[in-house]
């Protein structure tokens, strides 16, 4: 039997004969079979089908009246109402009959639905075969014009839509586009949506027919294009896309409509400024493409919006040149804005605010007693808004290196964001608390926190490509601080390239230069580190903040890599107030720094302080002011205690080296965290060579598992034997070397004479076994002795 040959549906005939009823109505869409029906009940009867607007005669028989789709049928007969015969009457749902509600209502009617036209499985398999069967229901759905006729349709999609689609309400017409999108659906208590949806068993819609998604999709777009056309019915198909939670769809459907007023509304109840962190960056592209320039520039809310898309697509020259444009040159007034006669709304100034962390502004103690002014003219359930208050302050805690008091922040602005129910929102919180454990050196912490980051971008919904790179290498650096360096290689090798295109804040750039240079220049070498610098340097290129912790990262790996000449030249060049000369002078400085680069840069220059004049009287004060310095990191004080222990090994005061590193590796197992050691390996590997030290550590089981961490990690080899065989002289000669200097440069360096010069690297070539320059410098790199 082939597709175009109908089923004679003998079942359902007996079942419509058996009615007692005097009125039968099929009532169902196109394509159902209705008409086909009336004639095998006509064979099966003896009957004629009426095919009319006018009623058919009533008499002895049953009367089979099959009505058009276009126009006004008349009424049903008077006569059926007084027993005088039987009718079976066939109509679309769209199609008024006068009598029809009358006869149920006296119950002289009965409905056979919709849904009992469909084949089931039964008549599939008689007519198509137990083999076709399945298949054909499957695609069909048990439509009987998909299972029979489908091939004498050319234009399915204009099929569908004048004789469907134009026949279904608003709602249900976007039900279905939602349905198509893969969304859940509940019934309606009538539908038209047969033959292309259903009701499950929980009372939800499922698509039904499979054959022509291609020709549904079609349909839908063009009719819902022609009702947009109306403010009825835009206001209708804009709604119902609102009922689905597809706002997005709603704001465009009025814009295209030309409604901007509705679209603009739409967007200010979905969130508004905060639109992108329930939607998404490119739903937050496409609504504000859709509003016209003149129409946004009209309206506060847009315009800092546009303002937030330039910040987040590091556009801030833009994102300031729209607030100018639309408030006027007082806008970049930071003393206008936030003064106490300002003029500008409480969301604007709220706004400004979030500008300054993009603008690389320095915040001081009166910028944060002024931003707690603000939030306090927000309401206790303004959550978006005072979240995002706390948000800002948590970013400068960072920078100051006031932990305390941005966990405190942090969890504020957490509280705010839940409440608000935006996980996007919570998931850059959480991110910001598992940062600050591996900044302070806590990878538990950092750990627990990264954990709700997950579940928290896990709610997010919709996809957010660089936040999961986010996590991704946040994940990498909590693995690498436990020895476990292949995720963050692996992170650095494929996904860091498009990660560095992404925004990112300033704190988080901060511990991503932190991971990645040291892993790049650990795993890779020095060039590829070197590399993943200047990669950041370029991109943040107007960023001095940004420029200043690229340059502190490049002197450390250079330190890191026996390149402490050229490490100097590049401190030397940053230019800034702390340096070499300003440390030597007042060493009591280092107790009181608090701004996050000036402690960095201290430290760094310490560090060199500590290679070329080791033996420097004022090293053990300078050393011990910077461990009582309150805002300097517990990871940061892991690296000073190595120095400070390296400094009493070096004065033959064994009893204290050993003790205070004892003390740095037990913190280390503690914490869950041994990347803040292997930073110092330079220092710790002639620290570790010593019996005495080495024993004494091994006696402790936190401290024997840090060394076994840090030696599987490739941190503590074999390059500390052969350092151990060069004096320290030879070992900076070897350095220099290695740097490209000459004898007669290297003499002028150390206060020698060429000839000592010789004599040294003369030894330093017994030692290791070559005979020329070339030779050591390449036994050097391969024990990683240089880099």
């Amino acid at each position: 039997m082939t597709q175009a040959t109908w089923f004679f549906r003998e079942r359902l005939i007996a079942r419509i004969l058996a009615r007692p009823e005097p009125l039968v109505m099929l009532e169902a869409p196109a394509g159902m079979g209705k008409s086909v029906l009336l004639r095998q009940i006509a064979e099966a009867t003896g009957s004629v089908v009426h095919i009319s607007h006018s009623p058919p005669t009533l008499g002895e028989g049953i009367a089979l009246w099959d009505i058009p789709p276009y126009g006004n049928p008349a009424p049903l007969p008077e006569s059926l109402f007084s027993g005088e015969g039987r009718i079976v009457v066939a109509k679309r749902p769209g199609v008024d009959l006068a009598g029809m509600t009358r006869a149920f209502a006296y119950g002289f009617g009965a409905r056979i639905e919709a849904q009992e036209l469909l084949l089931d499985e039964d008549e599939a398999t008689a007519a198509f075969g137990a083999v076709g069967a399945p298949e054909i229901l499957n695609r069909s759905g048990g439509w009987p014009l998909a299972a029979f006729n489908s091939g004498r349709i050319t234009d399915m999609a204009e099929f569908i839509e004048h004789e469907l689609l134009d026949h279904v309400s608003p709602e249900e017409l976007v039900d279905l586009r939602h349905l198509m999108a893969g969304g859940k659906v509940p019934a309606r208590q009538e539908s038209l949506l047969l033959p292309f949806a259903l009701p499950d068993a929980g009372q939800r819609l499922e698509l039904n027919v499979r054959t022509w998604a291609a020709d549904l999709e079609q349909a839908i777009h063009t009719s819902i294009g022609k009702r947009i056309t109306t403010p009825a019915g835009a206001k209708a198909i804009a709604e119902a896309y609102a009922a689905h939670g597809r706002v997005v769809d709603a704001i465009t459907t009025f814009q295209d409509a030309g409604f901007m007023d509705n679209a603009y509304q739409q967007f200010n109840r979905a969130g508004g400024l905060f639109f992108i962190y329930y939607h998404g960056p490119a739903a937050f592209d496409r609504v504000l493409a859709g509003f016209p320039s003149s129409y946004a520039h009209q309206s506060e809310l847009l315009v800092l919006s546009l303002a937030l898309q330039s910040c987040k697509r590091g556009d801030i020259s833009r994102a300031r040149r729209l607030l100018i444009d639309r408030f006027g040159d007082l806008a970049d007034d930071l003393d206008a804005v936030f003064g106490p006669r300002s003029v500008f709304s409480r969301e604007f100034r709220e706004f400004r605010f979030l500008m300054l962390i993009y603008e690389d502004y320095r915040f001081t103690e009166e910028t944060l007693t002024s931003l707690f002014s603000l939030a306090a003219e927000f309401p206790s359930d303004a959550h978006l808004f005072r979240g995002s208050l706390y948000n800002s302050v948590l970013e400068f805690y960072i920078r100051q290196r006031r932990f305390a008091e941005a966990e405190e922040a942090a969890q504020r602005a957490m509280n705010h964001y839940e409440a608000a129910k935006a996980p996007m929102l919570c998931f850059y919180i959480s991110l910001h608390q598992a940062m600050i454990g591996l900044i302070k050196g806590d990878t538990l912490a950092a750990r627990k926190h990264a954990g709700r980051a997950a579940k928290y971008l896990d709610e997010v919904p919709f996809e957010t490509p660089n936040d999961v790179r986010l996590q991704m290498l946040l994940e990498a650096c909590i693995e690498y601080e436990g020895g476990r360096a292949e995720p963050l290689a692996r992170f650095l090798n494929t996904e860091i390239d498009d990660f560095s295109h992404g925004e990112i804040w300033p704190s988080l750039m901060e511990f991503t230069l932190l991971y990645g240079s040291q892993a790049m220049a650990t795993h890779f070498s020095l060039l590829a580190a070197r590399g993943f610098l200047d990669r950041w340097r370029v991109y943040q290129t107007s960023n001095r903040q940004f420029q200043t912790m690229v340059s502190i990262r490049e002197a450390v790996i250079l330190q890191n890599a026996n390149r402490w000449t050229e490490a100097a030249t590049r401190l030397k060049d940053m230019a800034l107030p702390i340096d070499r000369a300003s440390i030597l002078a007042d060493p009591a400085r280092l107790e009181h720094l608090s701004d996050r680069d000036d402690i960095g840069l201290s430290l760094v220059w310490l560090r060199q302080i500590l290679h070329e004049q080791p033996d420097l009287p004022s090293l053990e004060p300078m050393l011990t002011h910077a461990l009582a310095n309150l805002n300097i990191t517990d990871r940061q004080r892991m690296g000073v205690g190595i120095w400070l222990a390296y400094v009493h090994k070096r004065n033959q005061d064994l009893t204290r080296a050993r003790a205070l590193l004892l003390r740095i590796f037990e913190d280390a197992a503690r914490l869950g965290s041994i990347a803040p050691l292997a930073e110092e390996k330079v220092f710790l590997a002639e620290l570790m060579d010593n019996k005495r030290i080495s024993e004494f550590l091994s006696a402790s089981s936190s401290a024997r598992q840090v060394i076994r961490k840090l030696r599987d990690s490739g941190h503590l080899g074999t390059a500390s034997g052969i350092r151990s065989e060069l004096s320290r002289r030879e070992n900076k000669i070897l350095v220099m070397i290695s740097e490209g200097a000459a004898n007669k440069s290297i003499a002028g360096m150390l206060g020698v004479s060429e000839a000592t010069v010789k004599f040294h690297l003369g030894n330093v070539y017994r030692k290791l076994g070559c005979r020329s320059r070339q030779e050591a410098i390449s036994t050097a790199r391969a024990a990683g002795i240089v880099g």
